[in-house]
């Protein structure tokens, strides 16, 4: 699981008058103004320039606020002005804000806009639905695959244009790729939860989830003890204390000491934005690599493709004063030639089909796997209820413990299950 995307509800609550300092816009009096504010954005000044093409066919002006703070926005959206779209890095906490009555249900304003909810990806679709309800809309979004360094399955005697098939021959290749010397580890194959948690990818390979489709709680479903047991022999095999004490020396994610840049980690599981641009085009172009997705376990050959989805989403908060007017920027935000242009930039997945026919999403042999990815019948949306927060901190205590010392699985699981009857 990406831990990036998982705020903890708690650390958001802060004083009301936070939503003055941050809230309205700076427009002149009377000048027709919508709200945008964004999560993320590591280029303001570009996303201001995309939604300046709004206000030239709208007439209505979109001043966007990004990077938000996470904890400004629960401030926003008890407060009285709230913007009138928000842009979540995630869909996690978005059933709890609408069950607080804080975001809007879209449904109608789907209707209202025409949008064709058929253009969606399903996997990233149905992580903004409850049954009938639809919460959020995706607005690009993420997928994790196996990225693996040619130049050291080579040296390491493996083919290097022939990636792990199945889960068992990637811990097999792992141990391959591990070069201990005197005591220290000098290169490792496979840290499976690098450079944050992976479990969601690797419970969807054995066939479960935290969650089933009902919201109730399986953290200690036999997927997620298989799913565990599989993560723990990385660590077990070589000591948990030498295989942390070998990942303290690695460098920074954005930079060219990443660890699979460098080359002291042979095989990752990371996203698509890895192969954009800004990062192993930029850091370490020369790198001998290649992208596969990642193998299912050897007894469910069908499972080859899955993958869950989760991303950015986009919410109305439900005290936003131009509804109607919202709307219609919402449809904008999500037509394929808006989805196109924003994600080619960025380096994400378009949630619309339409869009990935863009050629810029097929330059990248890389990237091109990611988009043949998101095609897949096994993609699975990134579940979440209303507690769900509460769950992945449990569950990640539980997850280092489990990895990082040693913890009995089944027990540690059954203690973070018992608190969520």
């Amino acid at each position: 699981m990406n831990r990036k995307l998982f705020g903890v509800l708690s650390v958001l609550l802060a004083a009301s008058i936070l939503v003055t300092a941050c809230g309205g816009g700076s427009a002149s009096s009377g000048e027709k103004v919508l709200r945008v504010w964004i999560q993320w954005g590591d280029n303001p000044q570009q996303v201001q320039e995309l939604f300046d093409k709004y206000t030239a066919i709208s007439g209505w002006k979109v001043e966007v606020t990004a990077p938000i703070d996470d904890d400004k926005i629960l401030p926003a959206l008890t407060g009285s002005t709230p913007p009138d779209i928000l842009v979540l890095s995630g869909g996690d906490l978005v059933k709890s804000y609408h069950k607080e009555g804080l975001v809007d249900e879209l449904t109608q304003a789907v209707k209202d806009g025409n949008i064709d909810l058929s253009d969606f990806y399903e996997g990233p679709l149905n992580m903004c639905k409850q049954g009938d309800n639809l919460y959020c809309l995706p607005w690009g979004f993420d997928l994790y695959a196996l990225y693996w360094n040619k130049d050291l399955f080579e040296a390491a005697g493996l083919d290097p244009e022939k990636p792990p098939a199945t889960m068992e021959e990637l811990a097999e290749m792992a141990d391959k790729l591990t070069i201990v010397e005197d005591g220290k580890i000098q290169q490792i194959g496979f840290i499976p939860d690098l450079s944050w948690d992976h479990t969601d990818l690797y419970v969807a390979q054995f066939g479960g989830f935290w969650f089933d489709e009902n919201g109730n709680v399986t953290v200690n479903s036999q997927p997620m003890i298989d799913a565990l047991t599989w993560q723990q022999q990385f660590y077990s095999k070589y000591g948990y204390e030498e295989v942390l004490e070998f990942a303290s020396g690695f460098g920074e994610y954005n930079s060219p000491d990443h660890p699979f840049f460098a080359g002291k980690v042979a095989m990752m599981v990371d996203g698509e934005w890895i192969a954009g641009p800004n990062y192993i085009p930029t850091f370490k172009p020369e790198l001998n690599y290649g992208v596969a997705f990642f193998p299912p376990p050897a007894s469910n050959p069908e499972r080859a493709g899955t993958a869950v989805a989760q991303g950015t989403v986009i919410v109305m908060p439900s005290g936003g004063t131009n509804k109607v007017e919202a709307a219609k920027l919402l449809q904008w935000m999500v037509s394929p030639d808006v989805v196109a242009e924003e994600f080619c930039r960025n380096a994400n997945l378009p949630t619309s089909k339409k869009a990935a026919e863009n050629p810029c999403f097929n330059i990248n042999p890389g990237f091109k796997v990611f988009v043949d990815l998101a095609a897949s019948p096994n993609i699975v949306p990134l579940i979440t209820t209303a507690n769900t927060s509460e769950l992945y901190d449990a569950f990640y205590t539980a997850s280092e413990e489990i990895l990082h010392t040693g913890a009995d699985v089944k027990s540690t699981l059954d203690a973070v299950q018992a608190k969520f009857k």
